[in-house]
């Protein structure tokens, strides 16, 4: 007999853009808590929503990131702890292109869940030393083939 396995679903998001030194990612840094280290936008995707539609979602709230272009859905991560509300967390993660050109803003979130009000510092940097903390960046590189050939790529019209 199969059993269904329980979890909260999140989604995590690589927000990517080109610049003239080569292609940088979007992370963000917690002011207030700096043991949280160098992340990427993500949280918990709403019942309604995509994998795609939440990390646009997060991404937006936790950076107030400009013109985001959804790119594709790359893996997920399962996770297994006591702090999870029925034992298990499956981070979906994606990337996204944009064209915002700042380097480096603060930024303070709005949203209607606990996140409201936490101060994040946001930094493009180079992929290569981007310094992702916590295994956020275990799907950076295939991000980066996808971003690196343009995708996504439009369907022909009919």
């Amino acid at each position: 007999m199969r059993e269904i396995l329980r979890f909260r679903q999140r989604s995590a998001a690589y927000v990517l853009r080109q610049t003239p030194s080569g292609p940088e990612v979007l992370v963000i840094l917690h002011q207030d808590s700096p043991e949280a280290g160098v992340q990427v936008p993500g949280g918990g995707a709403l019942p309604h929503e995509t994998i795609g539609e939440a990390a646009i979602r997060e991404a937006l709230e936790e950076t107030g990131v400009r013109g985001l272009v959804f790119g594709e859905v790359l893996g997920n991560k399962l996770a297994r702890g006591d702090e999870y509300p029925d034992g298990y967390q499956v981070t979906s993660y994606s990337w996204l292109r944009t064209e915002d050109s700042r380097d480096a803003w603060d930024h303070t979130i709005t949203s209607a869940d606990e996140d409201c009000g936490m101060r994040m510092r946001c930094e493009f940097r180079p992929v290569a030393s981007a310094g992702i903390d916590w295994d956020m960046d275990v799907y950076l590189e295939r991000a980066l083939r996808g971003f690196e050939v343009g995708l996504p790529v439009a369907l022909p019209q009919k």
